[in-house]
């Protein structure tokens, strides 16, 4: 293998390392690399370096048909080697190799400008800006470039030819794997997370419909058992009336002439009530009414309309063998009378409840 191929292949290598992040293995091909002995003539003209004698006859033996492309492998060489020292943050040593191709090749732009990107790092003028301009032609594969720090650090930004925002260089393979398991295993936790929230939400969501189903079978079993006692207690005499939570019954004459005593018609009426209520799973609330006394309190209950409470009960007992737990007696407040006639207020109402 000749000399200037071995030099053309290890100078691709060393840019593919470059370009991957493997600026070690970069320096180490370039190390071995001399540009100015395997690229450039010696002193007898028997080299292949870009150093010709300027004046030489291109037709002398002494100056090869390849120089041109000697001094070409040589720049190239020099210019790699000074990126990656640049991305290494070695910036003397890559201002030493641009040096090197300004002597070689001196109306260089990209090893002008890189130099000159330098002194103004040195000199702390500049922060954050790529050390050469993109642009640079080269064989094989574009060299890369480096963007330098405040600090001295350096940060990779692409190869030499694309503008601003060009794409990173490659990710390893196992760094990517690692990255896509990461994500797989927070993926995971998510949907992990998720399920256990759906199912949260699905045994509420049961739970609910399960209350709502024995609601609504508590209020179909409440209106049939008030639907059973307004119409077992229908009867002449009373008004009955299916209410929300209970059946109000009232008598639609007064039952007690006077005081206590209840009448003939109003026991005959308590005591059929009663024999209608035998059997039945129900409180039984017995309210007793009395007249407002001229002069007297306006508010609250009174001795007399708990008195009738106490005779109706009796009654109601006694016509259906009912015990008298069944019974809780009230007196009804002053004003709180079922009906405007005074005489029809000597009465008491009924209120029955459903046990279950």
């Amino acid at each position: 293998m000749s000399e200037a191929l071995r030099t053309h292949l290890t100078l691709d290598r060393a840019r593919a390392a470059a370009r991957t992040g493997d600026l070690d293995t970069a320096l180490r091909l370039l190390d071995k690399l001399d540009p100015t002995a395997a690229d450039s003539p010696d002193q007898t003209g028997t080299g292949t370096g870009a150093a010709a004698d300027p004046a030489a006859d291109p037709a002398s033996p002494s100056a090869p048909d390849s120089a041109p492309d000697s001094a070409s492998s040589a720049v190239a060489v020099l210019d790699l080697r000074a990126r990656v020292h640049a991305q290494r943050g070695e910036l003397a040593e890559a201002d030493r190799c641009w040096a090197a191709v300004q002597e070689l090749s001196p109306g260089d732009v990209a090893a002008a400008e890189g130099r000159r990107t330098i002194a103004r790092i040195t000199a702390g003028r500049r922060r954050m800006r790529p050390l050469v301009r993109p642009g640079r032609a080269v064989p094989a594969a574009a060299a890369v470039t480096a963007v330098v720090l405040a600090g001295g650090a350096v940060v990779a930004l692409g190869a030499a030819g694309r503008g601003a925002g060009a794409p990173a260089p490659p990710v390893r393979a196992d760094a990517l794997a690692g990255r896509v398991a990461a994500l797989e295993a927070a993926l995971e936790t998510e949907r992990a997370a998720l399920g256990r929230e759906r199912a949260a939400v699905e045994r509420e969501r049961a739970e609910l419909a399960a209350a709502e189903e024995r609601r609504a079978a508590a209020t179909d079993r409440l209106d049939a058992g008030l639907a059973a006692i307004a119409g077992r207690l229908s009867m002449p005499g009373v008004t009955v009336r299916r209410r929300s939570q209970d059946v109000y019954v009232r008598f639609d004459t007064g039952l007690f002439p006077r005081s206590a005593d209840v009448s003939p018609r109003g026991r005959a009426l308590l005591r059929g009530l009663g024999r209608r209520m035998t059997g039945m799973d129900v409180r039984i609330t017995v309210v007793g009414h009395a007249l407002p006394v001229p002069g007297g309190r306006t508010r609250g209950g009174s001795v007399v309309a708990l008195g009738r409470a106490l005779v109706a009960a009796r009654h109601l007992a006694e016509g259906g063998g009912l015990p008298r737990t069944s019974f809780t007696l009230v007196s009804a407040g002053q004003s709180d009378n079922p009906y405007r006639q005074p005489p029809r207020n000597r009465t008491v109402t009924l209120r029955i409840t459903p046990q279950s």
